[in-house]
């Protein structure tokens, strides 16, 4: 099992019981890497807890954790399948459930360069689910734009995912979200549009079209480019270039 290098986050982690009443807290919630590739649950590594004897009930209790700087958007719930005690880190076989965390996504956000645009590129497929997962984590969901013209750049958009990894960074930047399905996008739409214009411009919307409708995954129905339009136009004005 290896861990996940990482600089400690600034803030603590609070781990609560079904009770709401805090059960420890930590300096730092990491990632492991699993040799084993154990199904049903993975392995976490609670840094600097602030008591030794921590007792977590395996199986039968419901957890949740949160950090402070996530503004309560790190709200999954876990039980605890399995514990290995160590001086000062606490390794927990965890599964969680439930919000909109996914697994690699605090790893993500503690190594992502924040001066590299378009983080995602480099991630295949369904991994792109956490780029937008830390894009969620770390600036929630947006309620203000300065922008007058959105301008979304086509030629990044090499898949199904990468369509919501390119709209995020178009209307916010590095990490913005803006959903990760139709309806998350014509959710934030709704409010972002409300008593003001959006112009979205999509360079090399023919190519980017292709590319998502040749990775549609099996559980979206087909011919997901012509919603994404209708939906865009819906409350923006469009220019298809």
């Amino acid at each position: 099992m290896i861990i996940l290098q990482a600089d400690a986050m600034e803030n603590k982690y609070e781990i609560r019981n079904s009770s709401d009443q805090l059960i420890f807290s930590c300096n730092d919630f990491i990632e492991c890497y699993d040799f084993l590739g154990t199904r049903g649950y993975y392995w976490y590594a609670f840094v600097g807890v602030s008591q030794q004897n921590v007792n977590l009930i395996i199986d039968e209790e419901t957890y949740s954790i949160n950090n402070s700087q996530f503004a309560g958007r790190l709200d999954s719930e876990f039980t605890v399948q399995k514990i290995i005690k160590s001086h000062n880190i606490l390794y927990a076989g965890l599964y969680l459930s439930g919000g909109m965390y996914k697994r690699g996504a605090l790893s993500l956000l503690k190594t992502a360069n924040e001066f590299e645009e378009r983080v995602w590129l480099d991630m295949k497929g369904s991994l792109k689910l956490i780029y937008i997962s830390a894009s969620y984590l770390k600036n929630g969901f947006p309620r203000t734009l300065d922008k007058e013209t959105i301008v979304i750049e086509g030629k990044y958009i090499q898949d199904y995912y990468a369509f919501f990894c390119e709209l995020g960074y178009a209307f916010r930047g590095n990490f913005g979200y803006m959903g990760w399905n139709l309806a998350g996008v014509s959710d934030l739409l709704l409010d972002l549009a409300r008593n003001r214009t959006i112009n979205i411009i999509w360079k090399d919307s023919d190519l980017s079209f292709k590319a998502i409708e040749n990775t549609v995954p099996e559980s979206r129905y087909q011919s997901v480019s012509s919603d994404i339009v209708m939906t865009l136009k819906e409350y923006c004005n469009v220019i298809l270039e």
